[in-house]
């Protein structure tokens, strides 16, 4: 090969290695990023057994249970009924409202019988009253991992079998009833509805 061929070739090789370019390895990495996993809350109610008692001032064995379809009230009598609310509430907004609608007496003997209604905490201490009815009665609840509970009342994550809440339904019968009125009469008492509803407005909201 001649001189002039060679360096023909040589400079075809050159014009072919500049075109392809250059390449370099600069360094680099990679991660992935977890997604982690979204668990709901909870909210549930359920209303445990009743119990009822004679608890009329003027008796020794105040009070002593009674069965409420045997026993047979007269004027100066009290009677109490006691309705226990197992809740649970899980979630760190949870606030929820735990209210009672119904209620009431119906029959001849209701007109000698003044009803009176009050919810108890765990600790004994009243939270909510009404008379004649259980209308309107409403405790605001938090769950125990609320990270804002303010001065509410907190419960936990689930229902247990242990009422966290009592109703107390108290039925006086009128001592000032007199000569024969009202006798052998009877009063139903009607159910009282319990609903425990979320709510997102009142403790720690705006």
């Amino acid at each position: 090969m001649n001189k002039k061929l060679t360096g023909i070739v040589a400079g075809a090789a050159g014009a072919a290695l500049l075109l392809s370019g250059a390449t370099y390895a600069l360094w680099s990495d990679s991660a992935t990023v977890d997604g982690g996993t979204i668990a709901s809350g909870n909210l549930d109610v359920a209303v445990l057994e009743s119990a009822w008692v004679d608890a009329s001032d003027d008796r020794t064995d105040n009070p002593h249970d009674i069965d409420l379809t045997s026993f047979k009230i007269i004027p100066g009598d009290t009677i109490v009924g006691s309705f226990g609310f197992d809740v649970g509430l899980e979630g760190d907004n949870m606030l929820a409202a735990l209210s009672l609608a119904g209620g009431g007496l119906a029959g001849d003997l209701a007109d000698g019988l003044i009803v009176e209604y009050a919810v108890v905490d765990g600790a004994d201490n009243e939270v909510a009253t009404s008379s004649g009815t259980a209308d309107g009665l409403e405790v605001e609840l938090v769950s125990a991992d609320n990270s804002n509970p303010g001065t509410v009342s907190s419960v936990p994550a689930t229902t247990d079998g242990t009422a966290d809440f009592v109703l107390t339904v108290t039925v006086t019968f009128d001592e000032n009833v007199s000569d024969q009125d009202l006798v052998q009469t009877q009063a139903a008492l009607a159910e009282a509805g319990v609903q425990l509803e979320q709510v997102r407005s009142g403790n720690g909201f705006n």
